[in-house]
């Protein structure tokens, strides 16, 4: 009997053109003939946890990169029969792929839609013309809102933006107008992301050159968001996550509540069958791996690496801790462990108590990394 549910990633690292400021897995240039290979190791790859997925249904599967739009409809659908061959998915399963305003027009959406694609994540970034010459993105504007009236027009009524703030020549002022546009467009999510010079970058280069804000500024465009999203009634359900009442991310939800996924692609990892493991990013060697059994490697979390990894991530969440959930899970409260190293926070309002939930505030998920680094031990 299928009474366990996982997730399917799917990374397609192929990109136009590779932004200044992205650090992530992805290469620009990449042939025809490269990507139909891919395709192709990806239905691999897929078909390798055929037995070991035996037991389970996947209830949510999300295209990431890169830009998976780069992807021919024909080879998109050739991965989604794969994952439906290896495991079935649920009735009511979330399937996204991102996608770039630039490399997608109505007819890859309706073979989408078609081929059972239920949410759009847009890389918009900004309404704010200059702010996109700044970063680097091949979409104007006026593009990204036409494409956001396209996806409707093909049938996506749930769509997400990616917008990004802290960005080159930003000011309130046209942050303002970038979430003003976005409420108007009627999506159903929003994530807004402060952008961060990572090194190797393009832009950690010209660090420099770039004028950005500092952190009291961005600060301040962060609870922008916040303000502006909640009156428009975007629920800010994680750091950098806003969405109207049922409409979470529910893949993402996955990786925050420590549920079960599985990865596929170069660079794409996974936690599955209690391990944390994934692929390196050598695209040739990806291209050329043997399959027959599937990449699960490593050892399982022991309970100090999984009670650490359950508090990172579910501090991420405005829903926190539940007291009792916890203690099924570990033998002891949360804050019956932790209440000591949180009341400092608590008397500064940087984490609240509800009941028996603990959970960080809005300015508490702004400095969440110092306060986990307060409260958590070393795992290791």
């Amino acid at each position: 009997m299928r009474n366990k549910k996982v997730g399917i990633y799917v990374h397609i690292p192929f990109c136009a053109r590779k932004c200044p400021y992205c650090d992530f897995c992805s290469f620009e240039g990449s042939s025809a003939e490269e990507r139909e290979a891919y395709t192709a190791a990806l239905c691999r790859e897929i078909a390798s946890y055929r037995e070991a997925l035996a037991d389970y249904t996947a209830d949510t599967v999300y295209f990431g990169g890169g830009t998976p739009s780069m992807l021919a409809a024909e080879q998109t659908e050739r991965v989604l029969r794969a994952i439906c061959s290896a495991v079935p998915l649920a009735p009511d399963a979330e399937i996204t792929s991102e996608v770039n305003p630039a490399t997608a027009d109505a007819e890859k959406l309706r073979a989408w839609r078609g081929m059972g694609i239920n949410r759009l994540s847009v890389g918009v970034q900004s309404f704010c013309d200059t702010e996109l010459a700044a970063l680097g993105r091949l979409h104007t504007a006026g593009q990204a809102q036409d494409f956001l009236s396209l996806a409707g027009t093909c049938g996506f009524d749930n769509v997400s933006l990616d917008l990004m703030y802290a960005i080159p020549t930003e000011t309130p002022e046209t942050l303002g107008t970038t979430l003003s546009r976005a409420i108007e467009t009627g999506v159903k999510h929003i994530s807004a992301y402060s952008l961060k010079i990572e090194d190797g970058t393009p832009f950690a280069a010209m660090r420099r050159k770039l004028i950005l804000p500092d952190e009291d500024a961005e600060a301040d465009l962060y609870a922008q968001c916040i303000d502006t999203l909640a009156q428009a009634g975007y629920r800010h359900y994680e750091i950098s996550n806003y969405a109207l009442p049922g409409y979470e991310c529910r893949h993402n939800l996955r990786y925050w509540r420590m549920e079960e996924y599985i990865g596929v692609g170069v660079a794409a990892y996974s936690f599955f069958d209690g391990k944390r493991y994934g692929c390196d990013r050598d695209l040739a060697a990806y291209l050329h791996r043997d399959f027959t059994k599937p990449p699960i490697s490593g050892t399982p979390l022991t309970p100090a690496q999984r009670e650490y990894e359950t508090v990172m991530l579910a501090l991420r969440l405005r829903e926190g801790i539940e007291e009792e959930a916890f203690r099924r899970a570990f033998g002891y409260g949360f804050f019956e462990k932790y209440g000591r190293r949180l009341a400092p926070f608590l008397t500064h309002g940087l984490a609240a108590r509800d009941g028996t939930r603990t959970y960080l505030t809005d300015r508490g998920l702004y400095v969440s990394l110092g306060v986990l680094a307060e409260i958590l031990d070393d795992p290791a």
